[in-house]
């Protein structure tokens, strides 16, 4: 099964369709590179969807549940309200929850067996994490863009599901128990929003 996945990985690298490796982007991308990346995504939206990789999974049910989500807290801080959601890729999701500082978001990053946690600001339409990714939303993708060895990549999301409490949730216990004390510690949240 490794073999296969490795394998499949691979062929997505061939295609420019891999996510970023562990290793942290070395800075932020400049607006000319994110311009750039942004453009050449949108002509390979079309191989994209060809790969079968991105089609829509969710229900109809997950799909209501997180457009109210992303509703009510569009109430309260309508900046990260789009953002918000379980975003899937091939075999990564990128997990944004809205944080208890206005314009904040908190990320869970899982990509095959490793997760990694993080924080963002939403400034001109894009979140910028303290890892130096930048995320920006496009053409119905969540675009993760990064920086390694000086070279600016992007990497696609899409189909953003309802998120799940890493507090209260055994899938992050048991696979990724990291995750949940950094959660709570930042102040992370994963309900409604709190409203008068």
């Amino acid at each position: 099964m490794r073999l296969m996945t490795l394998g499949i990985v691979a062929m997505l690298a061939s295609l420019g369709l891999v996510a970023p490796t562990s290793a942290e982007p070395s800075r932020y991308a400049t607006d000319a590179e994110i311009q750039e990346l942004v453009a050449a995504m949108r002509q390979r939206i079309p191989q994209l969807q060809a790969t079968g990789y991105y089609l829509d999974r969710r229900t109809l049910e997950e799909q209501q549940e997180r457009a109210a989500f992303t509703a009510a807290w569009g109430e309260v801080d309508p900046e990260i309200a789009p953002f918000l959601g379980d975003w899937t890729a091939i075999e990564e999701a990128l997990m944004i929850y809205p944080a208890a500082q206005p314009g904040e978001v908190c990320i869970i990053d899982i990509y095959l067996d490793d997760a990694a946690f993080y924080r963002g600001e939403v400034i001109d339409g894009k979140v910028y994490a303290n890892n130096n990714l930048v995320l920006l939303l496009d053409s119905g993708f969540l675009a993760s863009i990064f920086v390694g060895n000086n070279q600016p990549n992007l990497y696609e999301y899409g189909n953003p599901r309802p998120l799940e409490d890493p507090v209260t949730t055994d899938y992050f216990a048991e696979y990724y128990p990291e995750i949940p004390p950094q959660f709570a510690q930042a102040g992370c949240l994963a309900g409604l929003p709190d409203v008068p």
